[in-house]
Protein backbone atom coordinates (compact mmCIF):
# COMPACT_ATOMS: atom_id res chain seq x y z
CA UNK A 1 0.00 0.00 0.00
CA UNK A 2 1.22 3.61 -0.90
CA UNK A 3 0.61 6.23 1.03
CA UNK A 4 0.68 9.77 -0.37
CA UNK A 5 0.20 13.13 1.54
CA UNK A 6 -1.08 15.97 -0.19
CA UNK A 7 2.21 17.51 -1.44
CA UNK A 8 2.90 14.07 -2.92
CA UNK A 9 -0.35 14.12 -4.84
CA UNK A 10 -0.10 17.71 -6.16
CA UNK A 11 3.25 16.80 -7.69
CA UNK A 12 2.04 13.80 -9.26
CA UNK A 13 -1.22 15.83 -11.10
CA UNK A 14 -1.52 18.15 -13.99
CA UNK A 15 -3.91 18.52 -16.05
CA UNK A 16 -3.12 16.34 -18.78
CA UNK A 17 -3.42 13.24 -16.64
CA UNK A 18 -6.42 14.43 -14.97
CA UNK A 19 -8.14 14.85 -18.30
CA UNK A 20 -6.88 11.17 -19.38
CA UNK A 21 -8.07 9.78 -15.87
CA UNK A 22 -11.71 11.13 -16.38
CA UNK A 23 -11.91 9.90 -20.02
CA UNK A 24 -10.82 6.50 -19.26
CA UNK A 25 -13.38 6.41 -16.50
CA UNK A 26 -16.03 8.01 -18.74
CA UNK A 27 -15.36 5.43 -21.20
CA UNK A 28 -16.02 2.61 -18.64
CA UNK A 29 -18.87 4.23 -17.78
CA UNK A 30 -19.98 3.89 -21.02
CA UNK A 31 -19.49 0.28 -21.36
CA UNK A 32 -21.51 -0.11 -18.35
CA UNK A 33 -18.34 -1.43 -16.69
CA UNK A 34 -18.70 0.95 -13.64
CA UNK A 35 -20.79 0.22 -10.33
CA UNK A 36 -21.58 3.58 -8.06
CA UNK A 37 -23.68 2.80 -4.84
CA UNK A 38 -25.57 6.49 -3.96
CA UNK A 39 -23.48 8.56 -1.98
CA UNK A 40 -24.26 8.94 1.64
CA UNK A 41 -23.86 12.13 3.71
CA UNK A 42 -25.13 12.54 7.27
CA UNK A 43 -25.24 16.03 9.08
CA UNK A 44 -23.71 15.55 12.57
CA UNK A 45 -26.04 15.53 15.55
CA UNK A 46 -26.54 18.32 18.31
CA UNK A 47 -25.08 15.80 20.96
CA UNK A 48 -29.16 15.97 22.16
CA UNK A 49 -30.32 13.34 19.43
CA UNK A 50 -31.31 16.54 16.47
CA UNK A 51 -29.63 17.64 13.98
CA UNK A 52 -26.60 20.24 14.71
CA UNK A 53 -28.73 24.10 15.03
CA UNK A 54 -26.25 25.23 12.67
CA UNK A 55 -27.74 22.77 9.68
CA UNK A 56 -25.08 21.11 7.65
CA UNK A 57 -22.27 23.15 9.67
CA UNK A 58 -20.35 19.59 10.54
CA UNK A 59 -20.83 16.50 8.07
CA UNK A 60 -18.96 13.35 6.39
CA UNK A 61 -19.93 12.57 3.19
CA UNK A 62 -19.05 8.51 1.62
CA UNK A 63 -18.65 7.53 -2.01
CA UNK A 64 -17.66 4.50 -3.62
CA UNK A 65 -16.90 3.04 -7.39
CA UNK A 66 -15.73 -0.20 -8.80
CA UNK A 67 -13.94 0.33 -12.13
CA UNK A 68 -14.25 -3.30 -13.44
CA UNK A 69 -12.74 -3.25 -16.68
CA UNK A 70 -9.91 -0.95 -14.44
CA UNK A 71 -9.53 -3.81 -11.99
CA UNK A 72 -9.56 -0.98 -8.94
CA UNK A 73 -12.34 -0.06 -6.46
CA UNK A 74 -12.40 2.23 -3.36
CA UNK A 75 -13.95 4.97 -2.01
CA UNK A 76 -13.42 8.93 -0.91
CA UNK A 77 -14.34 10.34 2.52
CA UNK A 78 -14.72 13.92 3.08
CA UNK A 79 -15.95 15.72 6.15
CA UNK A 80 -16.79 19.46 7.31
CA UNK A 81 -15.72 20.54 10.62
CA UNK A 82 -17.22 24.17 11.48
CA UNK A 83 -14.51 26.47 12.25
CA UNK A 84 -11.57 24.11 11.25
CA UNK A 85 -12.17 23.25 7.74
CA UNK A 86 -12.21 19.97 5.09
CA UNK A 87 -10.46 17.06 4.77
CA UNK A 88 -10.65 14.75 2.29
CA UNK A 89 -9.41 10.31 1.56
CA UNK A 90 -9.38 8.38 -1.09
CA UNK A 91 -8.90 4.27 -0.26
CA UNK A 92 -7.73 2.51 -3.64
CA UNK A 93 -8.39 -1.16 -3.58
CA UNK A 94 -7.30 -3.77 -6.24
CA UNK A 95 -10.73 -5.76 -7.20
CA UNK A 96 -9.17 -9.25 -7.66
CA UNK A 97 -7.17 -9.40 -4.44
CA UNK A 98 -8.59 -6.74 -1.73
CA UNK A 99 -5.60 -4.83 -1.83
CA UNK A 100 -5.30 -1.63 -0.62
CA UNK A 101 -3.34 -0.23 -3.39
CA UNK A 102 -3.11 3.51 -2.05
CA UNK A 103 -4.30 5.68 0.43
CA UNK A 104 -4.06 9.21 -0.46
CA UNK A 105 -5.02 12.72 0.63
CA UNK A 106 -7.59 13.63 -1.59
CA UNK A 107 -8.00 17.52 -1.26
CA UNK A 108 -5.64 17.84 -4.69
CA UNK A 109 -7.58 14.79 -6.20
CA UNK A 110 -11.11 16.46 -5.70
CA UNK A 111 -9.80 19.77 -7.17
CA UNK A 112 -8.01 18.05 -10.44
CA UNK A 113 -11.12 16.24 -11.25
CA UNK A 114 -13.81 18.55 -10.47
CA UNK A 115 -11.45 20.67 -13.04
CA UNK A 116 -11.43 17.78 -15.36
CA UNK A 117 -15.18 17.09 -15.78
CA UNK A 118 -15.78 20.11 -15.58
CA UNK A 119 -13.31 21.10 -18.89
CA UNK A 120 -14.85 18.18 -21.19
CA UNK A 121 -18.50 19.49 -20.47
CA UNK A 122 -17.75 23.24 -21.09
CA UNK A 123 -15.42 21.48 -24.31
CA UNK A 124 -18.71 19.03 -25.27
CA UNK A 125 -20.92 22.03 -25.28
CA UNK A 126 -19.58 25.79 -25.75
CA UNK A 127 -19.22 27.35 -28.93
CA UNK A 128 -15.81 26.30 -30.58
CA UNK A 129 -15.35 29.99 -31.96
CA UNK A 130 -15.08 31.15 -28.04
CA UNK A 131 -12.21 32.30 -27.17
CA UNK A 132 -12.93 34.21 -24.07
CA UNK A 133 -14.74 32.90 -20.94
CA UNK A 134 -15.63 34.31 -18.07
CA UNK A 135 -15.27 33.05 -13.78
CA UNK A 136 -17.35 33.94 -11.21
CA UNK A 137 -14.93 33.12 -8.22
CA UNK A 138 -11.79 33.51 -7.49
CA UNK A 139 -9.92 30.62 -5.38
CA UNK A 140 -8.14 27.46 -5.88
CA UNK A 141 -11.07 25.48 -8.14
CA UNK A 142 -11.67 29.07 -10.47
CA UNK A 143 -7.75 28.45 -10.95
CA UNK A 144 -7.64 24.72 -11.82
CA UNK A 145 -10.55 25.03 -14.40
CA UNK A 146 -8.80 27.90 -16.27
CA UNK A 147 -5.63 25.52 -16.69
CA UNK A 148 -7.15 22.43 -17.34
CA UNK A 149 -9.81 23.88 -19.98
CA UNK A 150 -6.44 25.66 -21.85
CA UNK A 151 -5.17 21.83 -22.67
CA UNK A 152 -8.76 21.48 -24.75
CA UNK A 153 -9.40 24.94 -25.85
CA UNK A 154 -7.50 28.03 -27.02
CA UNK A 155 -8.39 31.04 -24.19
CA UNK A 156 -7.22 34.42 -25.58
CA UNK A 157 -9.04 36.08 -22.13
CA UNK A 158 -10.32 35.68 -19.01
CA UNK A 159 -12.49 38.05 -17.14
CA UNK A 160 -13.10 37.38 -13.23
CA UNK A 161 -14.96 38.40 -10.57
CA UNK A 162 -15.18 37.73 -7.19
CA UNK A 163 -16.21 39.62 -4.29
CA UNK A 164 -13.15 40.18 -2.78
CA UNK A 165 -11.54 42.55 -4.93
CA UNK A 166 -8.19 41.74 -3.82
CA UNK A 167 -8.34 37.99 -4.35
CA UNK A 168 -9.84 38.94 -8.17
CA UNK A 169 -6.78 40.78 -8.64
CA UNK A 170 -4.86 38.10 -6.95
CA UNK A 171 -6.55 35.21 -9.67
CA UNK A 172 -6.46 37.68 -12.77
CA UNK A 173 -2.62 38.49 -11.83
CA UNK A 174 -2.12 34.58 -11.43
CA UNK A 175 -3.18 33.55 -14.61
CA UNK A 176 -1.71 35.96 -16.95
CA UNK A 177 1.66 35.13 -15.19
CA UNK A 178 1.10 31.29 -14.58
CA UNK A 179 -0.79 30.62 -18.08
CA UNK A 180 -0.04 33.39 -20.48
CA UNK A 181 -3.56 34.03 -21.06
CA UNK A 182 -4.84 38.20 -20.46
CA UNK A 183 -6.57 38.27 -17.62
CA UNK A 184 -9.22 40.88 -16.35
CA UNK A 185 -10.34 41.48 -12.78
CA UNK A 186 -14.02 43.45 -12.82
CA UNK A 187 -16.69 45.09 -10.15
CA UNK A 188 -19.81 43.67 -10.79
CA UNK A 189 -20.62 40.13 -12.23
CA UNK A 190 -23.12 41.04 -15.07
CA UNK A 191 -19.94 42.69 -16.39
CA UNK A 192 -18.08 39.15 -16.66
CA UNK A 193 -21.42 38.01 -18.72
CA UNK A 194 -21.14 41.30 -21.07
CA UNK A 195 -17.60 40.23 -21.83
CA UNK A 196 -18.11 36.97 -23.02
CA UNK A 197 -20.50 33.68 -23.86
CA UNK A 198 -18.59 30.90 -22.26
CA UNK A 199 -18.96 31.31 -18.46
CA UNK A 200 -17.65 29.14 -15.45
CA UNK A 201 -19.63 30.16 -11.98
CA UNK A 202 -17.66 28.18 -9.05
CA UNK A 203 -18.74 30.80 -5.94
CA UNK A 204 -21.36 28.64 -4.43
CA UNK A 205 -23.46 30.57 -1.80
CA UNK A 206 -26.78 30.07 -0.25
CA UNK A 207 -28.32 32.09 -3.34
CA UNK A 208 -27.77 32.14 -6.95
CA UNK A 209 -25.16 33.31 -8.30
CA UNK A 210 -25.63 33.40 -11.82
CA UNK A 211 -29.06 34.57 -13.15
CA UNK A 212 -30.82 34.12 -16.44
CA UNK A 213 -31.33 37.79 -17.29
CA UNK A 214 -27.84 37.45 -18.10
CA UNK A 215 -27.86 35.02 -21.00
CA UNK A 216 -27.43 35.92 -24.50
CA UNK A 217 -27.90 33.87 -27.47
CA UNK A 218 -24.88 31.45 -28.13
CA UNK A 219 -23.60 31.65 -24.61
CA UNK A 220 -22.77 28.38 -22.23
CA UNK A 221 -22.85 27.95 -18.68
CA UNK A 222 -20.92 25.52 -16.38
CA UNK A 223 -22.05 25.01 -12.94
CA UNK A 224 -19.79 22.83 -11.03
CA UNK A 225 -19.94 24.17 -6.86
CA UNK A 226 -23.40 23.88 -5.94
CA UNK A 227 -23.01 19.96 -4.28
CA UNK A 228 -25.35 19.85 -1.04
CA UNK A 229 -28.51 20.68 -0.72
CA UNK A 230 -28.02 24.16 0.80
CA UNK A 231 -25.54 25.63 -2.04
CA UNK A 232 -26.92 27.71 -4.75
CA UNK A 233 -25.43 28.63 -7.95
CA UNK A 234 -27.58 29.42 -11.14
CA UNK A 235 -31.01 30.00 -10.93
CA UNK A 236 -34.07 28.57 -11.88
CA UNK A 237 -34.81 30.09 -15.30
CA UNK A 238 -31.57 29.84 -16.24
CA UNK A 239 -32.26 25.67 -16.24
CA UNK A 240 -35.35 26.74 -18.13
CA UNK A 241 -33.78 28.89 -20.63
CA UNK A 242 -31.16 26.38 -21.53
CA UNK A 243 -31.91 24.64 -25.21
CA UNK A 244 -29.48 21.70 -24.02
CA UNK A 245 -28.28 20.30 -20.74
CA UNK A 246 -25.62 17.62 -19.97
CA UNK A 247 -25.18 16.45 -15.88
CA UNK A 248 -21.80 14.89 -15.15
CA UNK A 249 -24.30 12.16 -12.98
CA UNK A 250 -27.86 12.73 -12.32
CA UNK A 251 -28.54 11.35 -8.87
CA UNK A 252 -25.58 13.18 -7.04
CA UNK A 253 -26.72 16.81 -9.36
CA UNK A 254 -30.44 16.08 -8.13
CA UNK A 255 -29.26 16.53 -4.45
CA UNK A 256 -27.67 19.77 -5.41
CA UNK A 257 -29.61 23.33 -4.10
CA UNK A 258 -30.35 24.42 -7.74
CA UNK A 259 -31.44 20.92 -9.11
CA UNK A 260 -33.60 20.86 -5.63
CA UNK A 261 -35.07 24.35 -6.60
CA UNK A 262 -36.01 24.21 -9.87
CA UNK A 263 -37.11 20.79 -9.37
CA UNK A 264 -39.49 22.24 -6.69
CA UNK A 265 -40.76 25.44 -8.93
CA UNK A 266 -40.95 23.19 -12.05
CA UNK A 267 -40.52 23.62 -15.55
CA UNK A 268 -37.26 21.51 -15.48
CA UNK A 269 -36.91 17.60 -16.12
CA UNK A 270 -33.28 16.37 -14.70
CA UNK A 271 -34.69 12.59 -16.28
CA UNK A 272 -34.41 14.24 -19.76
CA UNK A 273 -30.71 15.55 -19.31
CA UNK A 274 -27.98 13.81 -20.22
CA UNK A 275 -25.13 12.18 -18.81
CA UNK A 276 -21.57 13.12 -19.68
CA UNK A 277 -20.59 9.62 -20.74
CA UNK A 278 -23.30 9.53 -22.86
CA UNK A 279 -23.08 12.68 -24.31
CA UNK A 280 -19.63 12.64 -25.14
CA UNK A 281 -20.38 9.81 -27.82
CA UNK A 282 -23.70 11.43 -29.14
CA UNK A 283 -23.91 14.14 -31.65
CA UNK A 284 -22.92 17.42 -30.63
CA UNK A 285 -24.90 19.15 -27.88
CA UNK A 286 -24.60 22.67 -29.71
CA UNK A 287 -26.50 22.14 -33.01
CA UNK A 288 -26.83 25.88 -33.73
CA UNK A 289 -24.39 29.21 -33.30
CA UNK A 290 -27.42 31.06 -30.98
CA UNK A 291 -28.32 28.04 -28.86
CA UNK A 292 -27.71 28.25 -25.00
CA UNK A 293 -26.46 25.31 -22.91
CA UNK A 294 -25.73 24.18 -19.50
CA UNK A 295 -23.42 22.00 -17.93
CA UNK A 296 -23.83 20.81 -14.43
CA UNK A 297 -21.39 18.89 -12.46
CA UNK A 298 -21.65 17.79 -8.61
CA UNK A 299 -18.83 15.03 -9.08
CA UNK A 300 -19.11 11.42 -8.28
CA UNK A 301 -17.34 8.42 -7.04
CA UNK A 302 -15.81 7.24 -10.66
CA UNK A 303 -13.82 10.37 -11.30
CA UNK A 304 -12.36 10.55 -7.88
CA UNK A 305 -11.42 6.57 -7.95
CA UNK A 306 -10.44 6.97 -12.08
CA UNK A 307 -7.97 9.86 -10.84
CA UNK A 308 -6.90 7.91 -7.70
CA UNK A 309 -5.94 4.98 -9.91
CA UNK A 310 -3.87 7.31 -12.25
CA UNK A 311 -2.44 8.92 -9.46
CA UNK A 312 -1.18 6.06 -8.18
CA UNK A 313 0.42 4.40 -11.49
CA UNK A 314 2.02 7.66 -11.33
CA UNK A 315 3.45 7.58 -8.49
CA UNK A 316 4.78 3.94 -8.49
CA UNK A 317 6.18 4.95 -11.90
CA UNK A 318 8.29 8.32 -10.28
CA UNK A 319 9.17 5.98 -6.91
CA UNK A 320 7.19 8.81 -4.77
CA UNK A 321 4.87 7.67 -1.73
CA UNK A 322 5.28 5.46 1.40
CA UNK A 323 4.94 1.93 1.26
CA UNK A 324 3.21 -0.46 4.00
CA UNK A 325 3.12 -3.79 3.61
CA UNK A 326 0.03 -6.14 4.59
CA UNK A 327 -2.18 -3.39 6.20
CA UNK A 328 -4.54 -4.51 6.74
CA UNK A 329 -3.75 -7.68 7.60
CA UNK A 330 -5.79 -10.63 5.20
CA UNK A 331 -7.74 -12.49 6.93
CA UNK A 332 -7.76 -16.07 4.76
CA UNK A 333 -10.90 -18.26 4.08
CA UNK A 334 -10.91 -21.17 6.66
Amino acid sequence: MLILNHQQVHDLLSPDLALAALRSGLTEQAARHVQMPPRQTTDAGDGAGGLDRHTGANWLRISSAFLNDSGVMGFKAMNRAAGVGMRYMVCLYDIATGEIKALMDADEITTARTAAVSALGTHLMADPASTTIGVLGSGVQAHALVRTYARLRTIERVIVHSPTPERCESFAREVTEDLGIPADAVAEPKMVTEASTVLIAVRATRDPVFFAEWLRPGMHVTGLSSVRYDAREVDDDTWRRADAVVLDDRQNVAQSGDALSVASSGGFDLDAAPELWSALGADPKRETDDQITLFKSSGNAMQDISLAAFVTQEAHTRGIGLSLDDFPEVKPYA
